[in-house]
């Protein structure tokens, strides 16, 4: 899959919890489809700090769709293609929004990950940084330590997550499985401890 701009920053709830606002039709002549903004999706934000190429690495762990005009009460003063005569500043109507998780971050050199951090990243995203889908290579790539898969964001993402933080986990080591067959045997037994892990919290 080929990167694709998907949305922008618009807030965040914690340091490695932000907020996307996804694009629409009128914004992007090839706006995200609605799978480039599910959930368990890989997403990355470019910055460059101190003359190198940075990617922080987030998912998709939640999403959220907005319509102002629902709950609103009493006539209104114009039609809806007229509203914005009335409210220059009540231009945004309906979206929908895609939470972040940061997950850790990768330097990029030449379009390749030479090294990939799984942590809380040092660095802050900012208000309108643009959010792009991460390719099926670089997936891998970040989840690779030493030629082995690492998933050393596994407590932050659980924590943050909440009640989606094990269907979220599941299904990224099911699309780790699919990419890396050698390592399935180890990756189901991580699977199966996060599954017995949800039905005991459930009883």
């Amino acid at each position: 899959m080929v990167s694709k701009k998907i949305g922008k920053v618009i807030g965040s709830n914690s340091h490695i919890d932000y907020t996307c606002e996804i694009y629409r039709k009128r914004d992007k002549d090839n706006p995200p489809t609605p799978a480039d903004h599910s959930f368990g999706q890989f997403v990355y934000i470019e910055k460059e700090i101190d003359g190198k190429n940075i990617h922080l690495i987030g998912v998709i762990y939640d999403s959220q769709i907005l319509d102002p005009d629902q709950g609103r009460t009493g006539p209104k003063l114009a039609e809806p293609h007229e509203q914005e005569l009335f409210h220059p500043s009540y231009i945004e109507e309906k979206m929908t929004l895609a939470g972040i998780a940061l997950l850790g971050y990768c330097e990029v050199d030449d379009d390749e990950f030479c090294s990939n951090e799984h942590c809380v990243p040092p660095w802050t995203i900012e208000i309108d940084d643009i959010v792009r889908t991460l390719s099926d290579k670089d997936f891998l790539k970040f989840h690779e330590v030493d030629g082995e898969i690492n998933l050393g964001y596994y407590q932050n993402l659980m924590e943050l997550a909440g009640p989606f933080g094990t269907d979220l986990l599941s299904k990224i080591i099911d699309q780790l499985k699919d990419m890396k067959p050698d390592e399935e045997k180890t990756l189901e037994v991580i699977q199966k401890n996060i599954e017995f892990s949800k039905r005991i919290k459930g009883v």
